[in-house]
């Protein structure tokens, strides 16, 4: 499954944020796979401290470890997210019944 994964930190702490960015990759590169796999991003919106990541993951925990990994420097909103095609699929099985 795919979720977004906004993200927000303080100016103060971007030092920090890039840190810790530097670690989780790290740890990523050497194949643990307790931390969500991410197939975009870090993306951050222009100017602000704010932004967003896409993950896949099939264990909601693997995005819970991402979150707690960050804290307290960053915070994780997760959504999960899914192709339109398929919202049209669900769609029209719900219509037949």
């Amino acid at each position: 499954m795919k979720f977004i994964g906004f993200f927000e930190y303080k100016a103060e702490d971007i030092d920090k944020v890039i840190e810790k960015f530097k670690l989780l990759t790290a740890e990523r590169e050497k194949g643990i796979t307790k931390f969500a796999k991410v197939i975009l991003g870090p993306l951050n919106f222009t100017g602000e401290t704010k932004g967003f990541t896409v993950f896949e993951t099939d264990d909601p925990d693997t995005l819970m470890n991402t979150a707690l990994f960050y804290i307290p420097v960053l915070n994780y909103k997760f959504i999960p997210i899914q192709e339109s095609s398929r919202g049209v699929e669900l769609w029209a099985k719900m219509k037949k019944g």
